[in-house]
């Protein structure tokens, strides 16, 4: 009995231990057969997007973009609009590459002729893009004359009206009036320290025969000490803006910075505000005691305003291109020197000399010069009215004295820009060191950058309650000669 018991209970030890191992068994082989359909489901997804191993970059959990197949990119690509197509364009190697496609940009530039139906022949041009000429096409083809079409200009037409230019200061005739029948303005953007941005519209446009001044003093405006960039862009706006217009084409003309760290001038103030001069001709006045914004103003030359008002694009601005003389020579042969000094409101001097011949600069072997006007020249002495800068803003206005907008074109013998200047200035005291048969208070303009300098001497004759300006040169380094013929200077 005690041995029938005990060999009952060994068996049935023995297959507990036998059912325990089988239970334990099924759920690794369970396990296995799970790790081994989601290795499969894992190989055929990878195997399913056809990639290749440069796509992959060894890392399977990398950037996932980057692993697809270009013809998926494309075809999401196909659904952007034509900004966004521009700025993925950016990203990188691979994306500029793609988003630069033309079977994308025909497509856009097709859908952006049906939209005008007023045009001739819209059907034979979209029959034209949707051909098999399109790859045909060099890269960039398409974007670029869609780039063209959402600007909203006519390339041949105004490019036809610039080509007559003025005798007189050496600018296109009718820069003024493709101005104004283009439509084009300014804008100002202002970026905060914190990333936020604000567009400022023009209130007011000045024109004289070789520049533009524009204005800004409408809105809220922040403290300078809040603010850390500001960007100029030139824009086309509609005769006639309706509720749906698309955003406008922004083509970028400046972009300076506005911390204390980037240099600026101190131009002058009145009672109300100071003005401050940055670079590249812009005033930016602020109110004195709290520094905060009142107005904002620009003088921009002609030369080429309407290409970089138009062809740049918002974050890059238009780089002209040009050849040099044909004769090396002709740096020695004769200049035309126009300058003009004015404010937003009226002229306060226009003079033109030519032709002017080239000397070197005393002790200044580097430097070549312009003489218009000599001390010793009394008969060239030119009266000039009083020099200020008014300004208005938030129904106030003033006027700083003594600081007022300069722009100067130098040309040479063939009539082509070799110089141009739009560029705020002011006048300082000057020691009375040239004895001049006026008797009074003597002063200086003095301008200067990277390409040439000013310099104008003035005399004011408080009895005519007016200045003379006695002596006015111009220099520019002898390599910018030599650059710009294309011969020794």
């Amino acid at each position: 009995m005690a041995t029938g018991l005990g060999e009952f209970l060994r068996n049935l030890r023995q297959g507990l231990v036998k059912a325990d191992e089988t239970t334990r068994g099924e759920a690794q082989k369970g396990e296995t057969a799970r790790a081994e359909g989601a290795r499969r489901r894992r190989d055929h997804d990878t195997s399913s997007t056809s990639l290749h191993p440069e796509q992959c970059g060894g890392n399977r959990r990398g950037n996932y973009l980057e692993r697809l197949p270009s013809e998926i990119i494309l075809k999401i690509c196909s659904f952007l609009d034509a900004s966004s197509l521009f700025n993925i364009s950016f990203v990188n190697k691979r994306f500029h590459d793609l988003a630069n496609s033309n079977a994308l940009w025909s497509v856009l530039y097709a859908s952006e002729f049906e939209k005008k139906k007023w045009r001739p022949q819209v059907r034979i041009m979209t029959e034209a893009v949707s051909s098999t000429s399109v790859e045909e096409k060099p890269a960039g083809y398409w974007k670029k004359l869609l780039l063209k079409e959402m600007a909203g200009y006519k390339d041949t037409l105004w490019k036809t009206e610039l080509r007559h230019m003025n005798p007189h200061t050496g600018m296109p005739a009718l820069t003024e009036q493709v101005l104004r029948r283009l439509h084009i303005q300014w804008e100002i953007t202002l970026t905060k320290k914190n990333g936020r941005e604000s567009v400022h519209k023009q209130s007011h446009i000045f024109f004289e025969d070789s520049s533009v001044t524009v204005l800004w003093s409408r809105g809220v405006w922040p403290y300078m000490s809040s603010l850390e960039g500001l960007q100029l862009h030139g824009i086309m706006c509609p005769a006639l803006p309706g509720p749906g217009d698309k955003p406008r084409w922004r083509s970028l003309i400046h972009k300076t910075s506005l911390t204390r760290s980037i240099p600026w001038s101190y131009l002058g103030a009145d009672k109300l505000v100071k003005l401050l001069n940055l670079n590249k001709g812009i005033i930016v006045g602020v109110w004195r005691g709290n520094w905060k914004i009142a107005f904002i103003m620009v003088n921009l030359h002609f030369h080429k305003l309407i290409e970089r008002s138009l062809l740049g694009s918002r974050f890059c601005p238009y780089i002209p291109t040009g050849g040099t003389a044909a004769d090396p020579d002709c740096g020695r042969h004769g200049y035309t020197l126009h300058i003009v000094l004015h404010n937003p409101v009226r002229r306060i001097m226009c003079q033109h000399f030519s032709p002017l011949y080239t000397s070197r600069v005393p002790f200044q072997d580097d430097y070549v010069q312009l003489i218009a006007i000599n001390f010793s020249d009394v008969p060239e002495h030119k009266p000039v009215a009083k020099i200020s800068l008014p300004w208005q803003a938030e129904g106030v206005q003033g006027d700083v004295e003594r600081c007022c907008m300069m722009t100067l074109t130098v040309l040479d013998e063939a009539q082509r820009p070799f110089w141009c200047v739009s560029s705020p200035v002011k006048m300082s005291n000057k020691f009375r060191a040239v004895d001049l048969e006026y008797e009074g208070e003597q002063f200086i303009i003095v301008y200067e950058d990277v390409e040439g300098k000013v310099k104008m001497t003035f005399v004011w004759m408080e009895m005519l309650q007016q200045y003379f300006l006695v002596q006015l040169s111009t220099a520019f380094p002898a390599a910018k000669v030599k650059r710009h013929f294309g011969g020794e200077s």
